[in-house]
């Protein structure tokens, strides 16, 4: 069996509204893509090959999903014209339909099925149509006729049924209930120790803070002291909820920060949009409840200023003489390139002291656990080029330079949070500068500076 996914656009309008940065298909549904529901659902129905055919850019869906292997399906990628009809498209990719048994998907529409029920669906011989004109499921046997089937009343499948989402009530109402209700019928992401409770890698809260389930959690997570997460809710990835803050029967979207001492009730959050899942009414917040709508840069205080400065110049006094014994000798044996480092700060750093470069070498390593690549940016400190803590360093690149837009503030340091733990994606990195601007305080930067040197003199570079 074949399928064929037109994801078209049509009708989506309070979609842009409310997501405008989101591709409707990828849309989060309890922390997953509605379009992998129905790649899993093709999987289960033993669908071999699939296409996902959209009036729009495909290319996030193919970041995304790739290839398919992981659903066990060869997944290929087409375009159609706005306003195709499914018909239309059947036609143009018939050399895929032709003669095969087919699964077709219509619209933006949420498949309910139970596994447990889908196993009479792959034996029978019969076709069926679920749903409307729009927004349906089509099941078409070899040999049948896409228009007759199509034009048959809905049927009844065990097992197999559509629902609907035509605003941003219904995607709550759905949400919910699939949290509350079905998360069994389908495969959640998150690892489950409890019944209705699905944790993300990552997640870091105190002995203070509750989760109260039925609870959703994404990966790279933080909540603080005080805090109460559920019950039926649903919190995607990278995620910061400050202290005293309760969070019940709500979506917290990926990449948000929740402020302190708020109570945030039947709400979807995303970033700065602030949305009543009842009633659909929607605010834009333009305060500090929300630290992706910080706009000014990073403001250091005189006094934290003054003490980064002062410890920058105990930090060269310290490194000068072993700067002296090892970098003389190990400058010889290297050429001096330079290259472009620093994003928005106009100046260049030496290339071969690059930490990527020293771990290369048991040379490089040792002057790594003495934390000597960091001695050239010491000066940079005491010009006013840099602060001494602060955002990671970012090489000059299009995708670090993505990455910078992407933050609320950015404000590059010699010695940075995401240094003091081992970073393996580009998910977590946003994390940990998230959370640095949300908790920066001299005393925060001095436990910075501490755990970045000892665990470099201790465990050497991990970078």
């Amino acid at each position: 069996m074949r399928g064929l996914i037109y994801a078209g656009s049509g009708g989506l309008g309070w979609l842009k509204r409310y997501f405008a940065d989101t591709d409707p298909y990828l849309l989060k549904i309890v922390n997953k893509p509605l379009l992998e529901y129905f790649l899993d659902l093709a999987s289960i129905l033993k669908v071999t090959e699939l296409r996902v055919v959209s009036d729009h850019s495909t290319r996030s869906m193919e970041e995304i999903f790739g290839d398919g292997s992981r659903w066990g399906v060869k997944l290929s990628y087409a375009l159609a014209k706005p306003g195709d009809s499914l018909k239309n498209v059947y036609l143009k990719n018939m050399s895929f339909c032709k003669d095969q048994d087919m699964l077709l998907f219509n619209g933006f529409c949420f498949v309910n099925y139970d596994r447990r029920e889908l196993e009479g669906i792959v034996k029978s011989k019969q076709s069926f149509c679920l749903g409307d004109e729009q927004k349906r499921v089509i099941c078409l046997k070899s040999g049948c006729s896409l228009s007759e089937t199509a034009s048959k009343p809905q049927e009844q499948v065990p097992g197999l049924s559509v629902s609907e989402i035509n605003s941003v009530m219904d995607y709550y109402r759905l949400s919910m209930s699939i949290l509350k209700h079905w998360n069994k019928f389908y495969v959640l992401p998150g690892y489950s120790n409890q019944k209705d409770t699905f944790l993300g890698l990552n997640l870091i809260y105190p002995n203070s803070s509750e989760l109260v389930p039925p609870i959703m959690i994404g990966d790279n997570c933080s909540f603080n002291k005080f805090t109460i997460i559920g019950p039926n809710s649903i919190i995607g990835d990278n995620v910061i909820v400050d202290e005293n803050t309760i969070v019940k029967d709500s979506i917290i979207l990926d990449d948000t920060f929740i402020g302190a001492e708020l109570d945030i009730d039947s709400k979807i959050v995303c970033k700065n949009h602030l949305i009543d899942g009842k009633t659909g009414d929607m605010i834009v917040v333009h305060d500090k409840i929300l630290v992706s709508q910080v706009e000014r840069g990073l403001v250091v205080s005189y006094f934290n200023y003054m003490i980064q400065k002062a410890l920058a110049v105990v930090f060269l006094l310290i490194q000068l003489p072993f700067w002296l014994l090892f970098f003389i000798t190990f400058s010889l044996i290297l050429r001096k390139h330079r290259s472009s480092w620093l994003i928005n700060k106009g100046f260049k750093t030496i290339d071969y002291l690059g930490p990527h470069r020293l771990n290369q070498s048991l040379w490089g390593r040792f002057m790594l656990r003495l934390s000597l690549d960091k001695f050239c940016l010491l000066w940079h400190v005491l010009r006013g080029k840099l602060i001494l803590v602060g955002n990671s360093l970012m090489p000059n690149s299009a995708a670090y330079r993505k990455l910078v837009l992407d933050l609320p503030v950015y404000t590059p340091g010699v010695f940075s949070l995401a240094e003091t733990v081992e970073i393996t994606s580009t998910d977590e990195l946003v994390f940990y500068e998230l959370e640095y601007v949300h908790n920066v305080s001299t005393r925060f930067n001095l436990k910075i500076v501490v755990r970045c040197l000892l665990r470099r003199l201790i465990k050497g570079y991990r970078g």
